[in-house]
């Protein structure tokens, strides 16, 4: 055989992995929205982050009644955009009741409508809205030292100190109160100044009477937690710069959710593997007899090739050098409907063994072999269907670069 045959071998192979690699991933994905094992796993990193119990209902209990459920609060508040999903009805993380068992733990997750995913920046975003609220960071643009440079000329260095008087008793204890003094307080020429205090006592209209501490004091109350000790790390290097405080919190959420991924990973590993020995058994995909098939018939190469082919420049861009996007996977998809038309040798029969590899073995050795291509698929479809489309395309391309093969005398 030539070095041509071999390679026509090679993309029939990657192909079959490809396309089978696809059907692994889609059971998988599946398997994990269908039981919401994302959003269960992201709830529990995030406690874990807050050092509390996987449910609220869990948490220590003190002379004062339950402990902060801060997890619930992100999730009841700042992130509760990411739950409803567009809808405004969700029930609430922090009153759900006890998950009984792993059945009642999916049930909860479901019912909760659980988040699959949360950006560093909008956790950071939320962290901050929960412990330092928009009108205590609005408050920082009104400090005496921000405005000391807007102020206009005609301000007296008595309306000065009794501004910076009010300024120092709303930063100490901000309460609608605090803030309509501050907003009395503002000069009534500093059009800039009056703004942000305007605003600060809008916010806090609807506000209950309860003081918002300065952010070091709201950090200092909550649970101990690796949250509380980031927090207040990246508060003392940021100081006032919020966006500052953002970038680095968001910096150490990524550290964590990196952690988290690895791990993740390692799980999806196992069950990837378990659906791609069920697919294999199932669609009886023997690595060596598909590989015996493909070497000894080169109508079967032909027509793996040009299929080969055909998907790749389907789900390649003018002027790409590959796959991108969702033109991909439709691509893809195309190719899992498509895999029945090739002819090749895969799925269960009745037929002699001697002439169909898809017959069952009539003797141990037969059964070694075919187990041993079992094995053999199962190992290649757990390495995921971006790698095995990718090595398609390099091996088309290779063959189009090579000498044609001589037409048949």
């Amino acid at each position: 055989m030539s070095d041509s045959a071999v390679l026509q071998v090679l993309i029939g192979l990657a192909l079959v992995f490809a396309v089978f690699s696809v059907a692994v991933s889609r059971v998988n994905e599946a398997v994990l929205g269908f039981f919401n094992y994302r959003g269960r796993q992201l709830e529990a990193e995030l406690r874990r982050l807050a050092s509390e119990a996987v449910h609220p209902r869990a948490l220590p209990q003190d002379g004062a009644g339950r402990a902060r459920d801060i997890t619930a609060e992100l999730l009841d508040g700042p992130l509760r955009a990411l739950r409803a999903g567009g809808g405004s009805s969700v029930s609430a993380v922090g009153e759900a009741p006890p998950a009984r068992g792993w059945f009642g733990a999916v049930r909860r997750a479901r019912d909760l409508r659980l988040p699959t995913y949360v950006s560093s920046t909008a956790f950071a975003r939320a962290v901050l809205e929960l412990v330092e609220p928009p009108a205590r960071a609005l408050l920082h643009r009104a400090s005496p030292a921000e405005l000391a440079s807007v102020f206009p000329s005609d301000v007296t260095d008595e309306q000065r100190a009794a501004y910076t008087a009010a300024y120092r008793a709303a930063y100490d204890s901000l309460t609608p109160a605090t803030a309509q003094a501050l907003n009395a307080a503002m000069p009534a020429s500093s059009e800039a100044g009056r703004t942000v205090t305007t605003a600060i006592v809008a916010l806090l209209a609807q506000s209950p009477d309860t003081a918002m501490l300065p952010l070091g004091a709201e950090i200092a109350l909550l649970p101990e937690s690796p949250l509380k000790i980031a927090l207040t790390a990246t508060a003392a290097r940021a100081g006032a710069d919020r966006d500052k405080l953002v970038a680095e919190l968001a910096q150490w959420y990524d550290g964590a959710m990196d952690r988290l991924s690895g791990w993740y990973k390692r799980r999806i590993g196992k069950f990837l593997l378990v659906y791609a020995v069920a697919l294999t058994v199932a669609f009886n995909l023997d690595a060596i007899g598909l590989t015996r098939a493909l070497w000894q018939d080169s109508a079967l190469r032909a027509v793996a090739v040009s299929s080969a082919e055909t998907h790749v420049q389907a789900s390649t861009p003018a002027g790409g050098d590959g796959p991108s996007g969702d033109g991909a996977d439709e691509t893809a998809v195309e190719a899992v409907r498509d895999i029945g038309a090739l002819q090749l040798p895969f799925g269960w029969t009745r037929a002699d063994a001697a002439t169909d590899p898809r017959a069952l073995p009539d003797d141990a050795g037969g059964w070694a072999l075919k187990v041993l291509g079992w094995l053999v698929a199962a190992a290649a479809l757990t390495v995921g269907a971006p790698f095995w489309f990718d090595l398609l395309g390099r091996l088309v391309n290779m063959r189009s670069a090579g000498p044609k093969p001589k037409p048949a005398a």
